[in-house]
């Protein structure tokens, strides 16, 4: 039985370390920065939620959707170059999704190069109704598009994507789906 055990046991701990971890970001890389945004938490009245499951039932207000775009600099922020200290992200686009369903949102100030930004942004009935986007559970993420600026403004990457996941949201609009 011990053999046994000592067979077994590198394939569970093999299996376990091959396991990937998922993330819930996906990073830009841009040529003087990795740009990444998190969706730091999701408001609906009274209720904050922080981990899926959300709900969002319009009868209470809005959904509010509180995010944090960064600007992670390759090169630190000591003895930098003006060229590459002074560069920043131009957003170009943001995008909640709510499964493949897209609803655009505004345009988030541009972010200077190893710096960090926290935009909030309310998710409406009338968005939801343009997007046609009925009462039921929906994967929520967040897609920011940039392009990247070196000091001199000249572009030297262009409309790199990243994006963050929530995970699972109800949305209501007849206050029967939030619990």
């Amino acid at each position: 039985m011990k053999y046994l055990a000592v067979l077994i046991m590198p394939f569970f701990i093999l299996s376990c370390a091959l396991e990937k971890e998922s993330s819930d970001t996906i990073s830009g890389v841009f040529s003087f920065t990795t740009a990444s945004v998190g969706i730091n938490n999701i408001s609906n009245g009274s209720n904050i939620y922080t981990l899926p499951p959300a709900c969002i039932d319009f009868l209470k207000g809005d959904g509010v959707i509180r995010y944090t775009i960064k600007s992670s600099g390759h090169y630190g922020s000591n003895d930098v170059e003006s060229i590459i200290r002074n560069s920043y992200l131009h957003i170009t686009r943001a995008r909640i999704y709510l499964n493949d369903t897209a609803i655009d949102i505004s345009v988030p100030q541009d972010i200077r190069y190893n710096t960090e930004i926290t935009q909030e942004v309310a998710l409406t009935k009338n968005m939801i109704d343009a997007a046609q986007i009925t009462d039921g559970t929906y994967t929520l993420s967040l897609e920011i598009v940039a392009s990247e600026y070196n000091g001199n403004d000249i572009n030297t990457a262009l409309n790199e994507s990243f994006s963050s996941y929530f995970g699972a949201v109800t949305i209501s609009s007849i206050g029967q789906g939030c619990q």
